[in-house]
């Protein structure tokens, strides 16, 4: 059972861009259509988007990580209600991730369009001069299925028609100082994944050992590029690492 959102994070400072939890911007939560299907058919459509867009010889965009977090979130979820409001705790202990890798994941699950949510705050009933007014307590997680790219959008309509379900995106409403602000750090997110893409493939270029290469792809993960390095030493050819996965969500 998920610890409520006004038991925890009382020790974090309020962020700028927070809203009450009463405010009526920060009422954000919507019945999940379809429920577990809906669940099932997002993770699919999420598995396919993100081997579609891995390239040769680096890792995922997002991964299993962000992976186990939407599914957690999921977890978190009444779908009759549409609360989602799990703390960073709470989906680290469900993932049983570090923190800092919830927070990374998180942040490139919004930047895909595949979870937004609200931050919000909650009165102390302090008195002035007694304590702060307000404390920051966990964000009001939604699906918003408007964000996602269009191939996904029509990918997981196409799903829940198989699975005898009608699907329409429900409307979410947008605070409008979230408006461009969310656009332009998703591009920024996505903008810093491309070019780490590009500084693994200019280091690819130039390796010229299989060590040189694992530095290349895990930079910094000494564990990661000592698996590389066996896999590719116990393989019969180079070119058969990473075979192409079968895909539903076709590049145009």
């Amino acid at each position: 059972m998920t610890a409520h959102a006004l038991n925890l994070h009382r020790e974090h400072k309020p962020r700028r861009d927070s809203f009450d939890i009463d405010d009526p911007r920060a009422q954000v939560f919507r019945p999940i259509e379809h429920g577990v299907q809906f669940v099932d058919a997002m993770l699919r459509v999420f598995d396919e988007w993100d081997d579609l867009t891995k390239r040769p010889g680096q890792r995922h965009a997002m991964g299993q990580n962000c992976r186990k977090v939407l599914r957690a979130l999921f977890w978190c979820c009444d779908f009759k209600k549409g609360t989602c409001e799990p703390s960073i705790d709470t989906l680290a202990a469900k993932t049983k991730f570090a923190r800092p890798t919830v927070v990374r994941a998180l942040k490139l699950l919004w930047a895909n369009g595949f979870v937004d949510w609200i931050r919000r705050t909650v009165k102390t009933g302090n008195a002035p001069g007694e304590g702060p007014p307000v404390l920051q307590t966990s964000n009001a997680y939604f699906f918003d299925t408007k964000r996602l790219p269009d191939r996904c959008l029509k990918r997981l309509r196409e799903l829940l028609r198989k699975a005898g379900k009608v699907f329409k995106p429900t409307d979410y409403p947008r605070a409008s100082r979230y408006v461009g602000l969310q656009e332009r750090r998703a591009k920024t997110i996505r903008d810093k994944t491309a070019y780490d893409r590009a500084v693994k493939r200019n280091a690819l270029a130039h390796a010229k050992t299989d060590e040189a290469r694992a530095r290349a792809i895990y930079p910094g993960d000494q564990a990661a590029q000592e698996a590389y390095v066996a896999m590719l030493k116990g393989a019969s050819s180079v070119g058969g690492q990473n075979p192409l996965p079968s895909r539903s969500i076709q590049k145009e």
